[in-house]
């Protein structure tokens, strides 16, 4: 659970003492039969009880990543920092596609400042294709995640080399995405109506990714194999 879920139970545990002292109180009078009284304590417990129940249901990994949830880029990463308080054996490869998707927010951020919200540049086409791209290899990712089985060792290797194929993939775009803005950043005050040879590139290169055509994209990234997990390009 995220440190948002863990301080709203520990706020609501503190409400909950308050209130049934304050009920407690009230009701503590000759007039009212004892068993009144406690019961009213018992029900305010039991509802703070169901409630702390609902919060942590709704914190699980499995629920924040519930497809229906995941729109953007902040919903992924919410989700994958849920799995990081799971008990899962790929924690190393979530925080690479977590770093992964924080570049892709500070990647479109700088376009759109280059750009100056110029929103009919072909430029902001083929960034809405990476990010649509990132966003379903997060899915992918995800879906790895939550369908491996540690009671099945023996198919641990066979996920961990899917994940990187993936990741390796994510580094590759984010990394044409990247020359792509230097190569805008560079243009001047025309920037939103001009192609470069880098714009053509990369979209020719997410066609080919996404109908498997080049077989580039499906390699692990020769910074990623040099420094292991962790070793991913950010901006």
């Amino acid at each position: 659970m995220n440190k948002n879920g863990k301080a709203l139970i520990v706020a609501l545990t503190v409400v909950e003492v308050i209130l049934a002292l304050i009920v407690f109180n009230v009701l503590n009078k000759p007039a009212i039969a004892p068993w009144i009284k406690y019961l009213s304590v018992f029900g305010i417990v039991a509802a703070g009880l169901a409630a702390d129940a609902a919060i942590l249901a709704a914190n699980r990994a499995s629920a924040v990543s519930d497809a229906k949830r995941l729109r953007d880029a902040d919903d992924y990463l919410r989700a994958f920092h849920a799995w990081l308080e799971e008990d899962t054996p790929f924690a190393e490869h979530i925080k690479i596609a977590i770093r992964q998707l924080e570049s892709l927010k500070r990647k479109q951020a700088a376009l759109r400042s280059v750009l100056d919200d110029s929103k009919d540049s072909p430029f902001f086409s083929v960034a809405q294709e990476v990010d649509s791209y990132i966003l379903a290899n997060s899915r992918r990712i995800l879906n790895r995640v939550m369908i491996y089985d540690q009671n099945e060792p023996h198919k641990f290797n066979m996920h961990v080399a899917y994940l990187q194929e993936i990741l390796g993939q994510n580094a590759h775009v984010l990394s044409d995405f990247e020359n792509l803005i230097l190569e805008v950043s560079q243009i001047g005050d025309d920037a939103a109506d001009a192609s470069t040879p880098m714009l053509t590139e990369l979209t020719n290169a997410l066609r080919q990714v996404r109908t498997n055509d080049d077989p580039q994209w499906g390699q692990e990234p020769e910074q990623l194999r040099q420094d292991g997990p962790g070793g991913m390009m950010q901006m």
